[in-house]
């Protein structure tokens, strides 16, 4: 019999897929079950009928799995911002280790993979330094705040967040008291306190350094896990003195603000202009000097600056957006003619789709080492090696 919408059947979920959703069989079909682990038993009611794939809902648990436990925030399931509370972060480690691996054979097509041991956090709870709050409005004046949910269509009005850090959910608390009079805005962004502001910039310490972030800027999500990120750049980069390196996507400097002292001459990219002023600034602060950085896409300032010169640079570092590289960008960085990659991306599948035009293009991947930046969440960090062959 073909199954449609609204069917209920019975399945076990074998493993969770790429994404975040529980994957099980029915009839030869598959079937996506979001909030579900592995080994989990579940009555499903199927919510979409596709000729290749169906996708349910759990409607009753009827045997579950021996990785769940139960989630600590109340609002799990409704708010969009976690996907795994119901797994124990240990077996959370070995699932994104083996995703990973899964989107380098399928999309980046690698029959065996180099990808090493996830790096765990330290924390599972806790470790986000920045949150991004919505807010509504109502006739009489209230407002809720807190995040949208999974279909990112509602607002989730919440009093504390399980992933943030005290002190953010410290200022939440603030923001919720409905005499707080500032909150007439659709969002707020809010830092934790663990560095201080100056100005219009909010100051982070990484491997007890100081480092200025534009307010509205990106920076690592996972404070407790910072340094462990850089570290891994610094060790696969592998940075000698009389080099010259590409930090591309270079935001306020992270990366270079540690891989400088150890070459030559670094160049910045970053399309960002505010986070270009603070580069330069936490370059200066540092008594760094052999650094510089230019405003601009990109692939614009690669064309202008380095196009056609082989050798123009020994490492090249690559942190680019979750959409990940523009092929052009790719093909400009081959033509530098770097004799190592070092590949940063919050996307494993983007970064397996990049990895397999750099190997076409002349290079071979080394390792690809998954960093956990993101528990309870779908998403992982990956930092790759790539050879000049």
């Amino acid at each position: 019999m073909s199954i449609r919408k609204g069917d209920i059947v019975t399945l076990t979920i074998e493993t969770v897929a790429f994404g975040g959703e529980g994957l099980g069989r029915v009839e030869n079909l598959v079937v996506f079950v979001p909030f579900t682990a592995g080994g989990d038993v579940v009555e499903v009611e199927i919510r979409e009928a596709k000729k290749r794939f169906l996708r349910g809902r759990v409607r009753t648990l009827i045997a579950p799995s021996a990785d769940r436990v139960e989630p600590p925030c109340p609002y799990f399931r409704r708010c969009g911002g976690c996907d795994y509370q119901h797994i124990r972060y240990e077996k959370q480690v070995d699932m994104k280790g083996r995703q990973v691996a899964e989107a380098f054979e399928r999309i980046g097509k690698f029959p065996a993979p180099p990808v090493e041991p996830v790096l765990p956090s330290p924390v599972a709870y806790g470790y986000r330094g920045k949150a991004e709050f919505h807010v509504e409005r109502s006739r009489d004046g209230s407002h809720r705040i807190g995040f949208m949910d999974a279909g990112g269509t509602r607002l989730v009005d919440i009093e504390r967040c399980a992933i943030m850090e005290d002190s953010i959910n410290g200022q939440l608390a603030y923001l919720r008291k409905p005499t707080h009079a500032p909150l007439r805005v659709d969002r707020y962004v809010v830092w934790s306190l663990t560095g201080k502001s100056e100005e219009t910039n909010v100051v982070r310490v990484v491997k007890g350094r100081e480092i200025l972030v534009p307010l509205e800027g990106f920076f690592q999500a996972n404070t407790a896990l910072a340094d462990g990120l850089v570290d891994t750049v610094l060790e696969l980069a592998g940075v000698g003195p009389g080099e010259t390196v590409l930090d591309l996507y270079c935001g306020s400097g992270l990366f270079s603000l540690f891989l400088a002292p150890s070459c030559a001459r670094l160049v910045g990219i970053e399309v960002d202009g505010e986070a270009v002023d603070c580069a330069r600034l936490n370059m200066e602060r540092h008594g760094i000097d052999n650094a510089v950085f230019h405003q601009g896409d990109v692939r614009d300032v690669l064309e202008k600056e380095f196009a056609g010169r082989n050798g123009a640079a020994d490492v090249v570092v690559l942190d680019p957006p979750r959409a990940g590289c523009e092929r052009e960008v790719l093909d400009l960085v081959a033509g530098i003619g770097p004799s190592k990659i070092v590949y940063v991306s919050c996307d494993p599948g983007t970064l397996a789709r990049d990895a397999r035009l750099l190997v076409d293009g002349g290079f071979d991947l080394a390792t690809v080492r998954p960093v956990d930046m993101f528990p309870q969440t779908k998403h992982i960090e990956c930092v790759s090696l790539f050879v000049r062959r």
